[in-house]
């Protein structure tokens, strides 16, 4: 029997270890005319570490990095797992002002970033006075060097910095309810709670069988979802940890995803059901790329049953729905495939019931007792996965996390006698269009920014594509002729283009209680008559 120096995988730096010992050969990432296998993939890992301890970066720093998907993104987040620092992909959708929110408050001394974002690097690059070293993946500027030329000259040598179970592995932004993006921090334990044995147990592969955590060193997967988001974080590492062949993305181009389904035999996807909605008329329109999908994933909104049973009918493959948040490090509940009903059964209208490691409640939102069932209250979700809290922001997640290691959601739900949740509402005030967090707040502070407007209440409305789309309903001032084309150009020039109102309705005035509070429920809940659902 070979006797291997790296017995267990129990953080980051140690997937490529682990499979660069086992399976050295094996391509572990694709990336255009790119093939990287796990030696490569180590050796790469190594000198992206020595490089960064070179630069002065120490254990638990952040590293940010601004760029679509690559094999380098892959790279680089396999270097700070062995160099003990914090891999923050940044939201390459934002404005540069949010961008440079989130480079300066995370205390990044090194960016890496994506030739086609230089220009919004250098729009706010006086702006950071604490970045020292910024990488330009695939090119480079007169100030700053190649990623690819600096990496090739480090040691090869793995440095083994000693990492602890408890310490953070990656930065994930994510939304706040006053319009600030926060920091969630997860930790080598949390994103490996599962797999604390080598290998994992039985009960553990066959849980996530068909899911993108599936372990299968044999799979080969399609990521198009954003390095910025836990579901394309997550596809990354866990392709590394699992030791399957990642085909990568930069982002989602139907031509593309269809010939790299078809030329590799892909078996299972994650998608939004936007993307599902793409995937169907192709393949009814006589494009067999998709025939070796065998199961899809989705998540971020529910697909409409009509939707469903067509694409089981033209696609011929099992779904499985995903509820989560990345506070709790991946998903808290999975609607299987034998609990999709196509007559359209009660459990259609929920999100599935706890994954493994997984508990559930459902919580008074003021006294946080737990409620009995078919009672709606505040979902509460405790996962191995949970996050250690918010990067300097210890009193948000003191209001988030109690003593005893429960998440309190700001979802608005109830369970059935057989602990299936239902999904009916939102108690924190955000919108989530396509997968996206907004929160009215931010898009309302832009829209307010208008010397016109005189009131605005932002909410969320359905759309058949998103599942939310963003709304504005705005008081003009007196003898103002602003429209409506104007208004949205006006806000799309201050925050993210996704962030942006997809319409704006103008009203005489705004519904407001006795004391003076937008009644956001009332106005948001014509839009939303004879959905099951208030939110996505």
């Amino acid at each position: 029997m070979t006797e291997y120096k790296q017995k267990k995988i129990l953080n980051v730096g140690d997937c490529t270890r682990y499979h660069a010992e086992r399976q050295p050969e094996r391509i572990a990432t694709i990336y255009e005319d790119r093939e990287t296998n796990y030696a490569q993939y180590d050796t790469y890992a190594s000198q992206v570490a020595n490089g960064l301890i070179a630069l002065g970066i120490k254990p638990q720093e952040r590293v940010a990095f601004l760029g679509k998907n690559s094999d380098l993104h892959a790279q680089l987040q396999m270097g700070t797992g062995k160099s003990n620092t914090v891999w923050t992909p940044v939201n390459w959708r934002l404005a540069a002002p949010e961008i440079q929110f989130i480079v300066d408050h995370c205390d990044a001394r090194v960016l890496f970033v994506s030739e086609e974002y230089i220009g919004a690097i250098k729009s706010i690059r006086d702006q950071l006075p604490k970045l020292e070293h910024v990488f330009v993946l695939e090119g480079q500027t007169d100030e700053w060097p190649n990623f690819e030329a600096w990496r090739d000259s480090q040691d090869t040598t793995d440095p083994m910095v000693p990492v602890d179970r408890q310490d953070v592995c990656f930065q994930l932004y994510t939304s706040g309810t006053t319009g600030r993006p926060k920091g969630v921090m997860l930790t080598n334990e949390g994103v490996f709670a599962a797999w604390g044995d080598e290998p994992p147990s039985q009960e553990i592969l066959d849980s996530l069988k068909g899911t993108w955590m599936e372990v299968d060193e044999n799979a080969i997967s399609l990521t198009i979802s954003p390095n910025f988001h836990l579901s394309g974080n997550g596809a990354t590492f866990q392709n590394a940890r699992g030791g399957g062949t990642l085909v990568i993305h930069p982002d989602f181009d139907q031509e593309r995803v269809f010939d790299a389904v078809r030329q590799y035999g892909i078996s299972s996807m994650f998608v939004v059901p936007a993307v599902l909605q793409i995937v169907l008329e192709r393949t009814k329109n006589g494009d067999d790329g998709f025939k070796s999908i065998r199961m899809i994933t989705y998540g971020a909104s529910p697909i409409p049953l009509e939707l469903m049973r067509e694409a089981v009918e033209v696609l011929g493959c099992n779904f499985m729905q995903m509820y989560g948040m990345t506070e709790i490090g991946g998903g808290a509940t999975t609607l299987d495939p034998p609990d999709h009903d196509m007559e359209g059964g009660e459990r259609m209208k929920s999100c599935g019931n706890a994954m493994l490691f997984t508990e559930l409640k459902i919580v008074d939102p003021e006294t946080r007792e737990e409620l009995p069932a078919r009672t709606t209250g505040e979902i509460a979700i405790k996962s191995l996965g949970l996050m250690k809290g918010y990067y300097k922001q210890p009193e948000e997640s003191a209001k988030v996390i109690d003593d005893e290691g429960w998440y309190y959601s700001g979802d608005a739900g109830m369970m059935d006698e057989e602990g299936f949740l239902y999904i009916q509402d939102r108690l924190k005030d955000m919108i989530v269009s396509g997968g996206e967090n907004i929160y009215s707040a931010e898009v309302e502070s832009a829209v307010f920014d208008h010397d016109d407007v005189e009131d605005v209440c932002v909410i969320g409305v359905p759309s058949e594509r998103w599942g939310e789309e963003v709304k504005a309903l705005v008081v003009l001032r007196e003898g103002s002729t602003l429209k409506e084309d104007e208004l949205i150009m006006f806000v799309r020039e201050r925050i993210a283009g996704y962030k942006v109102p997809k319409s704006i309705e103008f009203r005489d005035e705004l519904l407001r209680s006795g004391m003076g509070k937008l009644l956001k429920n009332e106005m948001r809940e014509p839009y939303w008559e004879g959905y099951d659902r208030r939110v996505s």
